[in-house]
């Protein structure tokens, strides 16, 4: 892939990934438009930059999130430390329908990766569920998720393996729809990113095994870590702060004009 073309990728993947716009609907229209399809080397790379930033971004949550795990096998914990628990299986809980579904259907969903209409589709659904939050009465925590909360968002982390419907978005709006504040939802949805994104990295890796690597393929692994990693960083402050102001409209008519813009181009036969 061409160096240029790489850099952009890189940056594409690294802020739409976590800020509530579909990375994966990026990705498809800005390939389409660069001519430049991402090798499974540069997929893994992508995934990793962005891992990456999430564990430097939240490493105490994740120090955390440990912690509860191993209080499992213990028979007695202070209580934060029970605290940890509880937050660790309920985003266990969290991931597992996509999870499921990712596994079950992986198939379908990479065809549905061909579709530019459905693409454009899912960012005009990903500007409304941006939108409707701002008639959301919001006042729990991320300590105060609970279980069904956790399935409700678990389930719409399911359809967001559609592209072009942000998995942040979704979850966010999820979580909001339930009364958690949006930047505890921004915060809980980052954490059920991690294992999603290892996932998905793990997935890849297999491929790539399989395609091996050369010269190239290096280069590509070097230049989409770095990039996708710094431009996560940004994405992430970004989006809690911006979360914290409330203001999620703001990605709700970029969305809208995201849509618009990808079913006019198809139609003109740029896509």
């Amino acid at each position: 892939m061409v160096l240029w073309k790489s850099i952009v990728l890189g940056v594409v993947q690294g802020l739409t990934e976590f800020l509530p716009v579909s990375s994966s609907g990026h990705l498809v229209v800005v390939s389409q438009l660069l001519k430049a399809g991402t090798s499974v080397a540069y997929d893994v790379a992508l995934h990793a930059g962005s891992l990456i930033a999430l564990l430097i971004f939240f490493w105490r949550d994740v120090v955390g999130l440990f912690q509860g795990f191993l209080a499992t096998f213990r028979a007695s914990s202070p209580p934060a430390v029970v605290r940890k628990r509880n937050v660790f299986w309920i985003l266990v809980l969290a991931i597992l329908p996509s999870g499921i579904a990712g596994f079950l259907l992986s198939d379908t969903i990479d065809k549905a990766f061909t579709s530019v209409t459905l693409v454009g589709a899912m960012f005009l659904v990903t500007g409304l569920l941006l939108f409707l939050q701002h008639f959301s009465a919001t006042t729990r925590t991320v300590r105060e998720v609970t279980w069904k909360d956790a399935l409700a968002i678990g389930i719409g982390q399911t359809f967001a393996l559609l592209p072009g419907l942000s998995r942040s978005g979704t979850t966010m709006s999820v979580g909001v729809y339930r009364g958690i504040r949006q930047e505890d939802a921004a915060h809980f949805s980052f954490l059920m990113a991690i294992p999603t994104i290892a996932g998905a990295a793990l997935a890849k890796v297999k491929d790539l095994v399989q395609a091996g690597l050369n010269a190239g393929g290096y280069l590509d692994i070097g230049i989409g870590v770095v990039v996708s990693a710094l431009t996560s960083l940004l994405a992430i402050g970004l989006l809690l702060r911006v979360a914290r102001k409330g203001k999620m409209e703001w990605f709700a008519l970029y969305c809208a004009a995201a849509g618009v813009f990808t079913l006019v181009a198809q139609a003109a036969g740029l896509l």
